[in-house]
């Protein structure tokens, strides 16, 4: 899920260096001019390099709707503004820079999540506590705060849920996930309680395998249509035997030490409704071939000693 971050911080400007910023000295030499002019060439174009470059991630992020509302124009009048006003100024550009972190949480949460954060409500309630001579229970409004962005958090995460959930994406991997399983059954694979369809090679020797166990396993993971997407190469992958997704944890409780099993895991077995980054979607329907190289059994917990008579 992607997560929203409320970072309310205040950066603190100096009034020494706001004071002589964007200023001229007269008195400097030709020589200090040239190379200040240098300096402030290299400083504006690599500025401009790192804008750039955060504009084009951004312009992956925004509908083509988005990107039009956009202008470059217009971005330039507020640097310019900014480079060019009077910096003697320094609690007008303190108070610039606190509302500058305010307005990116602001424009968030009304464009990427729907809630309409009203910009003057904002202001008025940071105005009334601002303009208190002292504070004296900061501890309550953190606390306020914390609890309201929890509940914004879990709200934000419900929404994008809900929107997985409805996606073409989600309904298409859960029916062909479906499909596949029927299929399986069909092919004489075995359909356990909870849902995953398994196929045993090998059963293994010795005790299965336990929660608490560890494993060395060698296994390879693909989706429906054959693509790979994780496998293990030349050495074995040491866990625990509860450390892999619900179906796989299942899957190797049936084996020993040496079985050989095939394992189809349905969505809300693997990765669920959330996936796995890129690679693997929502409820998508996995397939593992595992193999259990050795079993190092949980150790037993040692006996009290016998209490004296």
């Amino acid at each position: 899920m992607r997560k929203i971050i409320l970072s309310l911080a205040v950066a603190s400007l100096a009034a020494g260096a706001l004071s002589s910023c964007g200023s001229k000295n007269e008195t400097a030499s030709a020589e200090d001019k040239a190379f200040a002019d240098s300096v402030a060439t290299a400083f504006g174009q690599f500025a401009a390099v790192q804008q750039q470059t955060n504009f084009t991630r951004m312009k992956a992020q925004l509908t083509p709707e988005e990107l039009a509302k956009f202008d470059k124009e217009a971005f330039l009048k507020g640097l310019k503004d900014v480079l060019t006003a009077d910096t003697t100024k320094t609690s007008y550009f303190m108070g610039l820079s606190t509302g500058m972190q305010l307005i990116q949480p602001i424009m968030s949460l009304n464009q990427q999540y729907g809630y309409p954060i009203d910009a003057d409500v904002v202001y008025e309630a940071f105005k009334k506590v601002y303009m208190q001579d002292s504070i004296a229970n900061p501890e309550e409004f953190y606390t306020a705060y914390q609890n309201i962005s929890q509940q914004l958090q879990e709200r934000i995460n419900a929404r994008e849920e809900k929107r997985i959930a409805e996606s073409k994406e989600n309904k298409e991997n859960i029916a062909k996930g479906k499909a596949y399983v029927a299929k399986m059954v069909k092919e004489g694979y075995t359909k356990a309680p909870s849902g995953i369809v398994y196929k045993i090679e090998n059963a293994g020797t010795g005790d299965k395998v336990k929660a608490a166990d560890r494993v060395k396993i060698f296994y390879h993971g693909k989706k429906t249509d054959g693509t790979i997407f994780d496998e293990t190469k030349d050495n074995p992958y040491s866990s625990s035997a509860s450390a892999f997704i619900p179906g796989f944890n299942e899957a190797l409780t049936m084996l020993g030490k040496g079985g050989k099993m095939t394992v189809v895991i349905p969505g809300e077995l693997a990765y669920g409704l959330s996936g796995a980054g890129n690679l693997i979607g929502p409820n998508e329907t996995l397939v593992f071939d595992i193999e259990v190289v050795d079993v190092e059994p949980a150790a037993t917990p040692a006996a009290a000693p016998a209490a004296k008579k």
